[in-house]
C-alpha cells in the first residue's frame, strides 16, 4: 500500500509530460496515415470520411464519488478518447473561464489540425461559441430552451420554447443573434424534434447553437457526441469502478491518468479485433430484440487477454476435448487462427 501511494505520488504521472507526446503520436499516425500498413490506412480512411476530416472534440463533465471533473476527449469511433481534465474544487456545473482554460491547452495541443468541439447544455453560453469562433475552431453546442435568440429579419428577442417548435420539426435558422443581454452573434441554430412512433422517440427538441452549413452536417456530429458518455460508462460501473477508489485528489489524477492508459490502448485493441473479424470469437455479440450492440470496443480489448490467457491455462484440456471432435476440426482451425491473430496483436508469444 506504501509502494504504491509512493507511486501515486511521483512528478513523472503528469498528463503533460507523459500523456500529450503521446496524444500527438497517435493523431500524426491517425490523421496523416504514417507508418501504417494497407488495412490501417483502408480503415483510417473510412472513419476521416466518416467524420468529413474533423478532428471531433467532445466536452463534458461527469462526477465520481463527490469528485467532480471537466475534460475533453476524442471521438474515435464508437467512443471517446481522454485527452485532457481538470479536477473542480466545487459541485455542480463548470464556469466559462474554467472551459475556456481548458479547452486553450487542448486547442493547442491540436493546433495543426481543423478541430469540431460538441457540448450539451452545460457549455450553451454565447461567450463560449464566440471564443471557438475567434479561435477558427467549428462548434456545435447544445441550448436550453430557455436560451433567448433574434432573427436577422426581427427586433425582438424570444426564448426557444415560445418559438412553436412541435414534434418532427427540422429546421436550420441563419444569422441568429443569441443571448437578450449579450447580443452575440451571428451563429446557425439547427432545430431537430424527433417525432414519436409506438410511443418512442424524443421528449425535447434539440437546439444546436453552430456554425456549421447544414442541418445533416450539424446533426451527424452532434450525434458523435454519444462516445463520450460510453466512456463514462467504461470507467465507472462498466469496467474499472473509479468511484470505488479510496485516495486524495493528487493521487487520484495520477490514478486517472494510468486509466487513461489503459483504456486507451484496450480501445484501440477492440477496434482492431471488431474490424479484424475476430469478434465473434471474443464474446456474444448480439442479443435477442437488443438495438444496441451488447459489447463495445473497449470490451473486446480486454476479451481478447482473457481469451489468450484463458486457453493457455486450459490449452491441454481444449486440445483433448477438440481431438474428441474431429468432424469439428474445421471451426476449430478457425478459431485457433483467430486466436494467432489475437496474440500477434497483442505481442504475445503463440506458444505456452
Amino acid at each position: 500500500m506504501r509502494n504504491l501511494q509512493r507511486f501515486f505520488a511521483l512528478a513523472t504521472l503528469s498528463v503533460r509530460l507523459l500523456w500529450f507526446p503521446i496524444v500527438k503520436c497517435w493523431l500524426r499516425r491517425e490523421y496523416y496515415g504514417k507508418h501504417l500498413n494497407h488495412q490501417q490506412r483502408r480503415r483510417q480512411k473510412k472513419l476521416k470520411k466518416k467524420l468529413k476530416g474533423y478532428v471531433v472534440l467532445a466536452l463534458d463533465r461527469t462526477q465520481w464519488k463527490g469528485r467532480n471533473i471537466l475534460m475533453t476527449t476524442i471521438v474515435w469511433g464508437n467512443h471517446a478518447l481522454p485527452i485532457y481534465w481538470v479536477l473542480l474544487g466545487q459541485d455542480g456545473s463548470s464556469s466559462l473561464a474554467l472551459q475556456k482554460r481548458l479547452l486553450k491547452t487542448t486547442l493547442k495541443l491540436l493546433k495543426p489540425y481543423p478541430v469540431l468541439v460538441l457540448g450539451d447544455r452545460e457549455f450553451h453560453s454565447p461567450k463560449l461559441a464566440l471564443f471557438l469562433k475567434q479561435w477558427g475552431v467549428d462548434f456545435a453546442l447544445r441550448q436550453k430552451k430557455s436560451t433567448q435568440i433574434r432573427l436577422s429579419t426581427a427586433t425582438d428577442y424570444q426564448p426557444l420554447s415560445h418559438r412553436g417548435f412541435t414534434p418532427g420539426t427540422r429546421q436550420f435558422l441563419r444569422h441568429v443573434w443569441v443571448g437578450k443581454q449579450s447580443q452575440l452573434g451571428p451563429f446557425n441554430l439547427a432545430c431537430r424534434w424527433k417525432r414519436k412512433y409506438r410511443s418512442r422517440g424524443g421528449t425535447e427538441a434539440w437546439f444546436i447553437l453552430t456554425n456549421l452549413s447544414s442541418l445533416t452536417l450539424t446533426l451527424h456530429f452532434y450525434r458523435c457526441r454519444w462516445g463520450i458518455e460510453t466512456m463514462f460508462k467504461d470507467f465507472k460501473s462498466g469496467g474499472y469502478h473509479l468511484e470505488s477508489s479510496q485516495v486524495n485528489d493528487a493521487r487520484f489524477l495520477a490514478l486517472f491518468l494510468l486509466l487513461v492508459l489503459a483504456y486507451s490502448l484496450a480501445t484501440s485493441l477492440g477496434y482492431f479485433f471488431s474490424r479484424s473479424g475476430v469478434d465473434d470469437y471474443l464474446a456474444r455479440l448480439a442479443e435477442h430484440q437488443r438495438l444496441y450492440p451488447r459489447h463495445s470496443d473497449f470490451r473486446f480489448g480486454l476479451y481478447g487477454y482473457l481469451w489468450h490467457f484463458a486457453l493457455l491455462t486450459w490449452q491441454p484440456l481444449a486440445t483433448r476435448l477438440m481431438a474428441c471432435k474431429p468432424h469439428k476440426r474445421l471451426f476449430f482451425d478457425r478459431g485457433l487462427a483467430a486466436l494467432s491473430l489475437v496474440r500477434s496483436t497483442l505481442q504475445l508469444p503463440c506458444h505456452p
